[in-house]
């Protein structure tokens, strides 16, 4: 996916206020190095919860190596974009694992990491119970941006941004 030159002029004037997030798009925009950027889309109320704090591990279980699997690091840009709605923040990826999951494992990652998950759906470990990989993405410095409107016409729910 590839956003316009426009939204990219939105995304880092909306970062002035913000110097180490202004340096970091500006850079990567005019010189198109390195960290990979990574749209992630997110259902309320964990967009909310990772703007104010509370969450702080973005989790993917899925039943293919979809990405994230195998496809963000440390490092790397996370635009947080709302589903059906604009994009809201940045995040810079701390701690990444992707891995394929076995029997059982579900119910350790659980127990480890619920507090930072921040899972408000009762039903979501058994939904999930199933899965066959799972990445886990360790979330600081988060920026919130005012609103800016990023059409789409895809449902994947993390789409890495090209160049």
């Amino acid at each position: 996916m590839q956003l316009s030159p426009q939204l990219w002029q939105q995304i880092i004037a909306a970062t002035q206020s913000q110097p180490t997030w202004h340096e970091r798009l500006s850079r990567w925009y005019h010189t198109q190095s390195n960290p990979t950027i990574h749209l992630v889309i997110l259902r309320e109320p964990y967009l909310s919860r990772i703007l104010s704090g509370q969450k702080r591990i973005e989790s993917r279980f899925a039943h293919d190596r979809r990405p994230p699997f195998g496809r963000v690091a440390v490092g790397d840009i996370l635009l947080l974009k709302g589903a059906g709605g604009p994009l809201a923040g940045l995040a810079l990826a701390t701690e990444v694992i992707s891995r394929p999951l076995s029997a059982g494992e579900i119910h350790e990652i659980r127990r480890a990491y619920e507090h930072d998950l921040a899972i408000a759906d009762p039903d979501f470990w058994s939904a999930h119970a199933t899965a066959r990989y799972v990445t886990l993405v360790w979330i600081d410095d988060v920026w919130p941006l005012p609103p800016l409107p990023l059409p789409r016409r895809d449902r994947r729910g993390w789409v890495i941004v090209q160049r």
